[in-house]
């Protein structure tokens, strides 16, 4: 199979070393700015282009989209004309009027090839338990939920300056509502759409950066849990992901720092097994990886397609549209 890769960054990397993995045949052709050559494209003798169509041209059987969010349409709507199928990082973009050129692209064009959006999150064992759990009614009837994502962003990519960081940089798409949208696109998974959205967002901190630092979003449902918390920061010195969510019968706390999710009722808190890889998130990468070729392979759809992606974008653009002033 060959590979067309669009971002060989980090997350491109990593992509590359789980396609390798679970498809060692696979060739690549890597789409980069001025055909750039190095020793990523040597060692796994990569052909490198800086032309779309001359990629496109040399008929690869998917494409991986890793490149900063905010430049994702312009190599999208060419991959949707060729039907091609895709794997895209998320978010999948972070304007609106991207977002409509691309509901109207796939409409028109009458897309159907395999799609899978890259919130490896939806993977973890955990995280898949928590939802199930949620759906068979353990919890009663759900009434609040709280999703807390944070750590401070100078330790996060600590071999770069992060005022010069996608994180840190509004035309790349950076901030906390799109950098941390797993919360979000989470909410949506376990609940489905909100009808109430509401959120303060803001540079509060001292990090000197132009993109909203922390963000408190409130979110309701006619027909769900009536009171939605997300909480999103740059800020927190010690990294956190924790989810509660609180039912008549019981609740629900995962914890991704301290491996945990407990069941909690009237008669006290028990630890769910997970399984081994309950927590590991760097296996969640190769687990979307491994679903989006066996929908290749099936011809089949994947559990978060690129309209299910775009859903969660506009969840995003909600809440930057509904500041309370």
């Amino acid at each position: 199979m060959l590979g067309l890769i669009i971002g060989t960054g980090s997350i491109g990397q990593r992509h590359i070393r789980n396609i390798r993995k679970l498809v060692p045949e696979s060739r690549f052709i890597f789409l980069r700015k001025g055909g750039r050559q190095d020793e990523l494209s040597a060692s796994i003798n990569a052909e490198v282009t800086d032309n779309l169509d001359h990629a496109l041209g040399s008929k690869p059987d998917y494409a991986v989209i890793a490149t900063p969010s905010a430049l994702h349409t312009d190599v999208l709507i060419p991959l949707i004309d060729a039907h091609l199928p895709f794997y895209i990082e998320k978010p999948v973009a972070t304007r609106r009027e991207d977002v409509n050129a691309i509901r109207f692209r796939l409409k028109s064009s009458s897309f159907k090839s395999p799609t899978l959006v890259g919130c490896n999150l939806r993977f973890l064992p955990a995280l898949q338990k928590a939802r199930a759990l949620l759906n068979d009614g353990s919890l009663g009837t759900v009434l609040r939920a709280g999703f807390t994502a944070g750590q401070w962003l100078p330790d996060w990519r600590p071999q770069q300056d992060y005022k010069n960081g996608y994180s840190s940089n509004r035309e790349m798409g950076g901030g906390v509502v799109f950098d941390l949208i797993h919360e979000i696109d989470m909410v949506r998974w376990w609940f489905g759409e909100f009808e109430r959205i509401g959120s303060v967002l803001g540079n509060f901190s001292s990090l000197g950066i132009e993109t909203e630092d922390t963000a408190a979003i409130v979110m309701g449902k006619n027909e769900g849990p009536p009171a939605v918390t997300i909480q999103l920061d740059y800020i927190s010195r010690k990294p956190v992901r924790r989810y509660e969510v609180v039912g008549e019968l019981g609740s629900l706390v995962f914890d991704l720092q301290e491996k945990t999710l407990m069941q909690i009722t009237k008669d006290g808190s028990e630890a769910v097994n997970c399984g081994a890889d309950g927590f590991d998130v760097s296996k969640t990468y190769e687990l979307a990886m491994r679903e989006f070729f066996e929908a290749i392979k099936a011809g089949a759809a994947t559990s978060q397609n690129i309209l299910d992606g775009l859903d969660s974008v506009e969840l995003a653009l909600n809440v930057y549209e509904r500041t309370i002033q």
